[in-house]
């Protein structure tokens, strides 16, 4: 689950005024209003809820709001659009990211909240490209790598935080050698 604050950058001094929480895996958007956010401080699809004292945004509302704020899979161009952002699928929360959240639509923008490891989507599509190049299944590379298939579609998924022996393990039954990089960013 990663957690984003949301901040309207057309307010000075902005607080964030909600926390969109998201389950990569099952690519479920949830939200929770911060207390003292009125219905002017939130996206306007929140601001019916906010304005009868619901702090919980329904995740359809949620997932509406986001859905107006990236390319939608049926998009003639989707191919081209998950190249630009260097997407080898449709992953809406990455989508999402890859303009942290903006939208012509308001002045809103996303923030990750520290404590999750940020890298994880990329990593679990990495392993999943070098397991389908290697044509093995889930529960194959599972087996190989000492661990359960769940565990190994969490962690390509983008759901899962590692460890190093994990990772060394899942490089060998794919073999290949794991590599650690600090890069300036």
């Amino acid at each position: 689950m990663r957690s984003f604050e949301i901040i309207d950058s057309e307010t000075p001094h902005a607080r964030p005024c909600a926390v969109l929480m998201c389950d990569q895996g099952r690519d479920v958007f949830t939200a929770r209003v911060e207390e003292g956010a009125g219905p002017e401080d939130v996206p306007l699809a929140f601001a019916p809820f906010v304005a009868r004292g619901e702090r919980d945004i329904p995740a359809k509302w949620v997932r509406a709001w986001v859905d107006e704020r990236i390319a939608p899979l049926s998009r003639q161009n989707i191919g081209q659009v998950l190249r630009e952002h260097g997407l080898d699928r449709y992953d809406a929360l990455e989508l999402l990211l890859s303009n942290q959240g903006r939208s012509s639509q308001d002045g809103f923008y996303l923030r990750e909240i520290d404590g999750a490891f940020k890298g994880s989507a990329a990593l679990g599509r990495t392993v999943a490209r070098l397991r389908a190049e290697e044509g093995l299944s889930q529960d194959e590379l599972a087996r190989r790598a000492g661990m359960r298939q769940e565990s190994l579609s969490r962690l390509e998924n983008g759901d899962a935080n590692p460890t190093a022996k994990t990772l060394e393990s899942i490089a060998a039954a794919l073999g290949r050698k794991l590599t650690i990089s600090f890069e300036q960013g």
